[in-house]
Order: structure tokens, then C-alpha cells, then sequence
């Protein structure tokens, strides 16, 4: 889903783009933005030992890991491919829409039943007629004006996910994402910052986060749930009034922060065998997935977690987890149905010559191959 892209776009084209990334993307002069030199490296030899200062400093920095957060879709030792939030809650906004179709259609039904109880006049029909007419036009009205751009478009008739592919051989990011979002871009590694505890500005405004260091303090200490990894690119030109070469991106699950960060930065830097080899809950499906597939991977994911952590085998909340969420996977397996899946183009050389398989989830063989020219 687009969530935080929709959001971002709509605000650049009510506000302008500047006031955007200072307010929604939080990119000002107050946030801390990590460049890619900066992060745990392991000491080379012959080179002095580090001093007490320096020694703390490295501590504060967060390990490279994936926290067990699916989120890669593919790994190798040319790129790492990962995705952005949101993907939990397409099955839940494709219910609340199948419920609102639901409601919106009882009164035809209470009508149908009182004009079929006995004979009615003539007139009758064209009253409940009209009052059907009236109710199917106000609805229409709202799911377009309120629920369509906020909470359908994101989600539905829109590209599955977005696609994140960070290649070290070649340092650039390419991006896969919907036109209206941003669209296909490759954007250069070595001008990236990360803003590593993002998190929606909710109900600040503007004015209050720039002038009020304890609405952003707030702010930052909102993150959690709702925070992400945010990505930025800088304008080319500082003085550009067109921006070009601006560019905002949200990796990663929900939740995620310096960690991933950390993660993708050491892959860049330093190689696949600098970061922890992915584990099986740290994979994230390509392509469509069934009612079970999306009900194992996605919903009952945290719960098969914690029993592998504990030990002791499926526990009574996994079991009530899955009995309360097993109706409802063909909802999302349907409305991932209503997307497309995106693909790289060929031109873009993105996989370094290797062609990867479109569907499925874990590890692809082989690992290991020889870059194409």
C-alpha cells in the first residue's frame, strides 16, 4: 500500500514541495539525517587502536539486522530488494469496503420489502425510486471525494507494492513505484540520507513543528507502530526552484528505523557477508498470494515468532490468532487481485545481467554468479 506516499503527494500538491518535505517527510533543519559513512565498521589492521570517545560512539550505533520483520524480497550478492509498509491493512480497507456495500445497500432492501407487502400506488415507486436514486448519488459522493483518495486509491487498481532494489555493483537505487506516487526512478546511493525515526505528523501542524522544539520532540517520540525508515535525496541544485533530482522514500515494514538503516548501508558499504544472512521469517513474497499464504506470512507471522522463541510449540494465542483471522484471508488474497505486479525493465539492468523469478517467497539459487558487463 501507499499510505505515506499518497499522503506526501497530496500535501506537495496542495502546499508545494518544499513546505512538504519539511513538514510530512520531516526533512528540516531540525532533523538528524545519517549520511552512508556513518555506521559500525570492523577495525582494519594496522590501524591504531580507537579511543574511549570514539569506542562509545560506535556503541550508540544500531547493529545491522532485519529484526525478523518481513521485508526482503530479494537477496544476493550484487542487491538486496526490500519493500514499504502498509501491505497488513489492504485486506482491512478492502473489508470496510465490502461492509459499506453492505449498509449502503439495506435501505433498497427495507424499500423492496415495503412495496412488495402490499400494492402500491403508482407514485409509490417513484418515490422509493427517487429516495434509492438519492442515497446511491450521496454515497457515491462520499466514497469518492472521502474514502477513495485516502483509503482505496492507495491500496487498490494500483501497483502491488512498491520494489526497492539497492545494487552495490552498480550503486544505485531503483525504484519501482505507481506514477502518481513518484514513479520509476534510479537514484544514486552515494547522495542518500536517512532519516532513521520518521514518524506522520498526526495532529501538528506546520506552524507548530517549526517553531515549538516540544510539538517535534513529540513527534519523534511518537515513533513505533507508526514510524519508518524514511529515505531522502537532496535537490541537485539547492537553489533549483524545480527540485530536480528531490526524491522521498519509505522502506521497510512498519516499525522499522536505524536498524534496517544499518542494514542496507552496510550491504552498500561493505557486502552481503557483513550483514546477517536473512532468516525464513525475514522474506517477503513476491508477486500474489493465496488465503493461506498471506495468512502464514502475514497475519499469523508474530505469532509463529514468539513460539519459536518460547519453545514449547503452537500456543493457545496463535491458535486464537488464526481462528479470528482465517475468514478473513480470501479478503486479502482478492484485493491483491484488484493490483498489478510491478517489474523491472530490462533496459535498467537492475539484476547485473541474472534474471529473477517474478512469484514465490525465501532465498533464490544461485547466490553467487559472475556480474555482466
Amino acid at each position: 500500500m501507499f499510505i505515506s506516499e499518497n499522503s506526501y503527494n497530496n500535501e506537495r500538491r496542495s502546499e508545494g514541495a518544499s513546505r512538504a518535505v519539511a513538514y510530512y517527510a520531516d526533512i528540516n533543519q531540525h532533523t538528524r539525517l545519517y549520511s552512508i559513512d556513518e555506521g559500525a565498521r570492523p577495525r582494519q589492521e594496522q590501524e591504531p587502536k580507537p579511543s574511549r570517545k570514539e569506542r562509545l560512539k560506535q556503541q550508540e550505533i544500531a547493529q545491522p539486522r532485519l529484526s525478523g520483520m518481513r521485508t526482503l524480497l530479494d537477496f544476493n550478492e550484487h542487491f538486496v530488494e526490500l519493500s514499504n509498509a502498509g501491505e497488513e491493512k489492504r485486506s482491512l480497507g478492502f473489508m470496510l469496503f465490502v461492509l459499506f456495500g453492505l449498509i449502503a445497500l439495506m435501505p433498497a432492501y427495507f424499500i423492496g420489502l415495503l412495496l412488495t407487502d402490499q400494492k402500491p400506488y403508482p407514485q409509490d415507486w417513484y418515490i422509493a425510486m427517487g429516495i434509492l436514486l438519492a442515497i446511491g448519488f450521496l454515497a457515491f459522493l462520499l466514497i469518492y471525494f472521502l474514502i477513495y483518495p485516502h483509503v482505496l486509491a492507495p491500496a487498490f487498481f494500483t501497483s502491488l507494492r512498491a520494489r526497492y532494489r539497492f545494487n552495490r555493483t552498480t550503486r544505485k537505487v531503483y525504484v519501482l513505484r505507481p506514477r502518481k506516487y513518484g514513479g520509476n526512478v534510479v537514484l544514486d546511493w552515494d547522495r542518500v540520507q536517512a532519516h532513521v525515526r520518521w514518524a506522520p505528523p498526526k495532529s501538528w501542524t506546520a506552524e507548530q513543528l517549526a517553531s515549538d522544539a516540544t510539538a517535534r520532540e513529540a513527534r519523534l517520540r511518537s515513533t513505533g507502530r507508526d514510524s519508518n525508515l524514511l529515505l531522502y535525496w537532496a535537490p541537485l541544485d539547492a537553489n533549483d526552484p524545480e527540485r530536480k533530482g528531490e526524491d522521498v522514500l519509505w522502506v521497510g515494514p512498519t516499525g522499522s528505523g536505524e536498524s534496517l538503516w544499518q542494514y542496507i548501508r552496510t550491504f552498500m558499504e561493505d557486502g552481503m557477508d557483513a550483514v546477517p544472512r536473512p532468516s525464513e521469517h525475514e522474506w517477503l513474497r513476491k508477486g500474489f498470494s493465496g488465503p493461506g499464504e498471506h495468512l502464514e506470512e502475514t497475519v499469523m507471522h508474530g505469532s509463529h515468532m514468539r513460539d519459536d522463541i518460547i519453545g514449547k510449540g503452537t500456543s493457545g494465542a496463535t491458535f486464537t490468532n488464526y481462528a479470528t483471522n482465517f475468514l478473513w484471508a480470501p479478503l486479502h488474497s482478492l484485493a491483491e487481485r484488484l493490483c498489478y505486479w510491478p517489474t523491472f525493465p530490462e533496459e535498467w539492468n537492475s539484476d547485473c545481467g541474472q534474471k529473477r523469478r517474478e512469484s514465490g517467497i525465501g532465498p533464490e539459487e544461485p547466490l553467487r554468479w559472475n556480474c555482466k558487463p
